[in-house]
């Protein structure tokens, strides 16, 4: 069969492909990065593309997400699109996942340094007929192993084992990992000893390099999770898992992928060789722990929402084909339910949930919002289910914190006033900004209480004049304008918020108010009973605390009882891979700690209906 040649633009990329391939598909093959939010499903009519010069007819799809104008000039979801002749294919920029603000930085905690990597510089006799011991039980009597009993070796390193030891002339190091031998090095190495640590998140995946002798930080890389080809949410890549063949082995190359690419720059950072590193930690949520290690997501993907397992694991970089020491340990932080992952209990580790303390309740909001709550020496977690609107997907202009993004809106009394990241024209608005527009909307009176945004009509009077024009109909709905397509913007089209994006914002907020009110009452709790809201992750980094709860995202406690941690996430999994004392910890914190189902509580709905309005 012919094959059929695409260019896409602007990038001037083209590639033949067989009749029938979807357009997301030949993006990918190319390399082309970009947003699908739905998955691939034309669900969420993101990923908009202009077709030239004889577009197919659109598909249902295309006629629920697109106005007429749009369809007659040729804008098409790519991901419902089939190349069936040539074309060019103009991609919107609000489409491409670009570099994205990545979130590294987190709080600080004083821990003893005790890592479970060892180094022990040895200078061993050489055999004779006198001292006729093996190679390997000349090293346990060295290291002060009992009747020279043999610690645990791989077998390979076995077989390399003479040719090491005696080009060293017997003077090597044994590296050990929680007391397996991972490897036995000519001459004195023991000052260069070095780990890696990871957050696994579903977007972004953050990796720090770190001394083991001295816990300095030496480098640090990121990355964008490149499954996120595959949807935005752990849902859409777990749906993707059970509806292809393969789906499993494909999510977890990617991952790991991404992994090597992080460890290849930072130890390229640090002037070291990955060699060198001999042990990752990784903190992530239970489905990227599952992802990453290979293991079946799909009991997650049904009630109960069962996970395999929420113990640490432990596995070998080469089986794991992960490019540090190839006998170097994987230790994956535990996990506690089936939406309470290992990042929920990083943050608990770096906010010293197991210290004697203020109550505090730990905030990290996603697409799973999950809480931690600490009162006295009782621990509680869950998770609600917010959806993905606070993070940009689902509505009609959001996108994930990256160039071109909208992230704070000021609303004065002659101008609408945009902070734009990478100071670059607005292609769509991110969580924060969400979250800020939302808040000026309902201070100025445009949405009232009940999510509601009013017309020109009913605002008239009441609102600046120049404010009118920016209240405008966007696919039948009312909506207000942020920037315009193609002069303000680098959008196909105008960057906007919708009525519809209101419900998407209400629907999110609420679920987590809701589970913010019921995990303090099953404390027999208030929001005033607490010493502190911490903000976890990325998103509640950069959001206003006075926008947040403005909207009733967060409670209304004095601002100063609101502190932001950054990515303690990274910060658990640091201090994981740097004390054997805190895998301990974080154990603990799995088996004490109890998780709250929301889904079963009976007042979980009437709460959730409750914090809908806006206060």
């Amino acid at each position: 069969m012919e094959k059929v040649e695409v260019r896409f633009q602007p990038d001037g990329l083209r590639i033949e492909v067989e009749p029938g391939t979807l357009l997301t598909e030949a993006m990918r093959a190319l390399g082309i990065r970009v947003q699908l939010p739905c998955g691939g499903t034309g669900k969420c009519g993101k990923c908009t593309v202009e077709i030239h010069p004889d577009p197919p007819d659109p598909g249902p799809f295309d006629r629920q997400h697109l106005t007429p104008d749009e369809l007659a000039r040729g804008v098409r979801l790519a991901c419902r699109t089939r190349i069936e002749h040539p074309m060019s294919v103009l991609i919107s920029p609000g489409m491409r996942v670009l570099g994205g603000r990545i979130l590294t930085e987190g709080v600080d905690r004083a821990f003893a340094l005790d890592p479970a990597v060892e180094k022990t510089g040895l200078e061993l006799p050489e055999p004779t007929l006198e001292d006729q011991a093996a190679d390997l039980a000349r090293i346990a009597r060295a290291m002060g192993h009992e009747n020279a009993s043999c610690p645990a070796f791989d077998i390979d390193l076995l077989r390399e084992l003479p040719g090491i030891l005696r080009k060293s002339e017997f003077r090597v190091t044994v590296v050990t990992a929680d007391s397996r031998v991972v490897g036995v090095e000519p001459g004195d190495t023991s000052a260069r000893k070095y780990g890696i640590a990871f957050d696994l998140g579903t977007t972004t995946v953050v990796g720090t390099v770190m001394d083991l002798s001295d816990g300095r930080e030496l480098a640090r890389a990121s990355r964008l999770n490149a499954q996120v080809v595959y949807g935005e949410d752990t849902i859409s890549r777990i749906k993707y898992v059970l509806e292809n063949h393969g789906g499993r082995e494909d999510m977890t190359a990617k991952i790991r992928g991404v992994v090597n690419e992080i460890v290849a720059e930072a130890a390229a950072k640090a002037g070291i060789n990955p060699y060198e590193i001999y042990e990752a930690v990784f903190a992530g949520n239970t489905t990227m722990s599952h992802l990453f290690a290979g293991l079946d997501p799909s009991g997650l993907s049904q009630i109960p929402f069962v996970p395999v397992t929420c113990a640490p694991l432990n596995l070998r970089a080469a089986d794991a084909g992960i490019e540090i020491h190839p006998r170097g340990n994987l230790y994956v932080l535990p996990n506690i339910a089936g939406f309470v992952g290992s990042d929920t209990v990083g943050v608990m580790l770096a906010c010293g949930y197991l210290d004697p303390g203020p109550s505090r309740l730990a905030v990290d909001v996603g697409t799973n919002g999950e809480l931690a709550l600490r009162k006295n020496d009782v621990m509680l977690v869950c998770s609600t289910a917010a959806g993905p609107a606070l993070e940009g997907a689902a509505l009609a202009c959001g996108m994930r914190a990256a160039d071109g993004a909208i992230e704070h809106v000021r609303i004065t009394e002659t101008a609408v006033e945009c902070d734009v990241i990478g100071d670059a024209p607005p292609v769509g608005i991110c969580g924060s900004g969400i979250i800020d527009i939302v808040a000026e909307l309902l201070d100025r009176g445009v949405v009232d209480s009940l999510g509601r945004m009013l017309d020109r009509d009913e605002l008239r009077g009441i609102v600046p004049d120049y404010l009118l024009e920016h209240l405008v109909e966007f696919d039948g709905q009312n909506a207000f304008l942020l920037a315009r397509a193609m002069k303000e913007s680098g959008a196909l089209r105008d960057v906007v918020i919708t009525q519809r994006d209101i419900r998407q914002i209400q629907l999110a907020k609420g679920a987590i108010s809701a589970g913010i009110t019921l995990i303090l009452r099953e404390l027999s709790m208030e929001a005033g009973d607490l010493d502190e809201i911490l903000l976890a992750g990325a998103f509640g980094n950069y959001i206003r605390k006075s926008s947040a709860q403005r909207i009733g995202l967060l409670p209304a406690v004095p601002p100063e009882r609101i502190r932001f941690v950054g990515n303690a996430a990274s910060t658990g999994a640091k201090m994981a891979l740097l004390s054997r004392a805190v895998r301990e910890d974080a154990d603990r914190i799995r088996r004490e700690t109890r998780h709250l189902e929301l889904a079963a509580l009976p007042e979980f709905m009437n709460a959730f209906m409750d914090h809908m309005l806006f206060p």
